[in-house]
């Protein structure tokens, strides 16, 4: 422990919670550049105050008028041309720099306002000096955000990554950003300290060197300012990957040219692919089919951990357990994407660049060889999934794995996949090329036919929607809108009674029907007689895949239902099977 303590940059050793969290905060700052402080007198800010008058690195000013404080912090940062940061308690303290909220706003000044606040206990409830505080600046402020109460239950990680988030938005867009920090007792120190060496174990090595946790990089500064928060490099700069065992993970991507341009990366660089059912490259070669399923077992998963680079292009990853495998890697992260949002649902990116992944592959050089024993090795287990899984996906018992496979596979147009249990198994069992959609930003089960529709109507190509019965349900008016349509268009139902996902929860059990799955005990072919639509329901896979065909080359370009009913438990019981069996295998 004392050796820790000796190389760290940042002492893990604090009176309490928020004097650590204040602390990793302004620490954070200042690795970015940061060195201009206003304060203004207060108890509940207390914990900020302190943090930046003890920093060695910190210039404080203090004003006990908080609306001059605002327009001292102004002048500075016109001065400087960087950030300044204003510190003021809860209450009307707060109010009293919106003038100069608006004029950095219209100023373009990249002021940083933290504003202590009451915790939500003490708001509306006339608690003293607790006014409400969330976005009190309305639209002025270029990013906000409302941290909560410190507490050892939140990652570190996501305070520090919210600032660099923060940051990175107010470098793209010049104004006024502004983060509210709710504190509950106590504010000051006491006589002893707390160690928390544990807690503070998720930074992975932030606390060992003084660079901020998530660097921004992009190829376009708007700002056009001396930038603290990212890193602007030229398309003709070359980014060292400078690794020998690298896993690329690929999100949801739209565009299929960006997404063939990553798979040609891989290929040519021999990096190691997991590609989500929602990155247009599910059906390529080169992927990992059914990582999801592999990561069961614990000698692949203990391979996979051996990567020292993961490369993530894009979002909304439907495995939960690469996603775990992500948060817990002690490897170097990098996150690739277009857009500007926080995409790190995890709080473990250390490298964040905002390009266009065709454009980052391009850029890339390793001055590493790759490991290609490696790689060969975490290959060789595709072939172990499809021995296990084949009997689920060719059974001529009708499931809902084996006709997401089938139609995911068997198509190459258009697919939309709804939320909940469809979108995971077509995560964990298809290769499909289809161009897929999903509405995955929310993930919600409402307005999935309807989007699904929009999609087709655009499209103007077959379309299938993969739908639960519950989101089916909930979605029913939408029907009507397949009147509109031209084309061939399939609705697969996978009806299991209700939400067959809960039997993959730890929800209670005594409570899982009543509470969770709702079940309704209907089928729904008087419904599709109402809005004139196709029905069938095959009771083998064979007469599902000789309906499903028909309904893709109907001439009549009427949409067809089919409705795959099946027992509330089959699926969770076919999972636990396929589970165990890769927990044992060897390989």
């Amino acid at each position: 422990m004392a050796q820790v303590e000796k190389h760290s940059t940042f002492t893990h050793k604090h009176h309490n919670i928020n004097l650590l969290w204040a602390n990793l905060f302004i620490e954070e700052l200042v690795r970015h550049g940061i060195s201009d402080f206003c304060i203004a007198p207060g108890s509940r800010s207390t914990p900020l105050t302190l943090a930046a008058a003890k920093h060695p690195k910190t210039k404080t000013h203090v004003h006990f008028d908080e609306r001059g404080l605002g327009f001292l912090a102004l002048g500075l940062s016109q001065a400087s041309a960087k950030p300044v940061v204003v510190i003021v308690t809860s209450g009307t303290a707060v109010a009293n720099l919106y003038p100069a909220v608006i004029e950095a706003k219209q100023s373009h000044v990249p002021l940083i306002i933290i504003s202590a606040d009451r915790p939500p206990e003490l708001i509306d409830c006339t608690a003293n000096q607790a006014i409400e505080q969330h976005k009190i600046f309305a639209d002025y402020p270029v990013f906000f955000c409302q941290i909560p109460s410190p507490t050892t239950s939140i990652k570190s990680n996501f305070l520090l990554t919210t600032i660099d988030q923060g940051l990175f938005q107010q470098d793209m867009t010049l104004g006024p950003i502004h983060f509210n920090m709710a504190f509950t007792e106590p504010f000051y120190p006491q006589n002893e300290t707390i160690d928390f060496n544990t807690y503070l174990s998720s930074l992975k090595g932030w606390d060992t060197h003084q660079f901020p946790f998530t660097v921004y990089h992009h190829a376009n500064c708007p700002a056009q300012h001396n930038s603290l928060s990212s890193n602007v490099f030229p398309e003709s700069q070359k980014i060292d990957l400078n690794a020998q065992k690298i896993l690329v993970v690929v999100g949801r991507i739209k565009d299929k040219k960006q997404a063939l341009a990553i798979e040609r990366f891989c290929i040519q660089s021999n990096l190691v692919l997991f590609s989500d059912v929602q990155s247009q490259l599910q059906g390529s070669p080169h992927n990992i089919n059914g990582y999801d399923l592999l990561l069961e077992n614990e000698n692949f998963k203990q391979l996979v951990q051996q990567t020292d680079l993961i490369l993530q292009f894009s979002d909304h990853l439907v495995s939960k357990r690469l996603n775990q495998l992500i948060s817990s890697s002690t490897a170097t992260i990098w996150e690739i994407s277009e857009h500007k949002q926080r995409l790190d649902s995890n709080h473990c990116v250390g490298q964040r660049f905002v390009i266009h992944p065709s454009n980052f592959v391009t850029q890339t050089t390793n001055s590493k060889s790759i490991d290609n024993t490696w790689f060969n090795k975490v290959n060789s287990y595709k072939t172990t999934l499809t021995t296990i899984t084949n009997e689920y996906v060719t059974d001529n018992k009708i499931s809902e794995i084996n006709c997401t496979a089938y139609m995911l596979n068997q198509s190459t147009d258009n697919i939309v996949l709804a939320n909940s249990m469809a979108i995971r198994l077509a995560d964990m069992f298809a290769q499909t090329e289809a161009h897929i959609y999903s509405n995955r930003g929310a993930s919600g089960i409402d307005g999935l036919i309807a989007t699904a529709v929009g999609i087709a109507k655009n499209n103007g190509a077959p379309t299938s929607l993969l739908i639960g019965d519950t989101s089916f349900l909930y979605d029913l008016n939408s029907l009507i809108l397949l009147k509109q349509l031209q084309h061939p268009f399939v609705i697969v139902l996978l009806n299991n009674d209700g939400g067959g996902i809960f039997n993959l929860l730890p929800v209670p059990e005594s409570e899982k029907q009543a509470f969770y799955q709702l079940p309704h005990g209907l089928t729904f072919k008087n419904t599709c007689d109402q809005f004139s639509i196709r029905y069938q329901q095959p009771a083998t896979f064979s007469e599902f895949k000789t309906h499903y065909q028909d309904a893709l080359i109907t001439k009549d370009n009427k949409t067809t239902l089919i409705e795959v009913c099946v027992s509330n438990q089959l699926t969770a019981i076919q999972l636990q099977a396929i589970k165990e069996q890769l927990q044992h295998a060897i390989i």
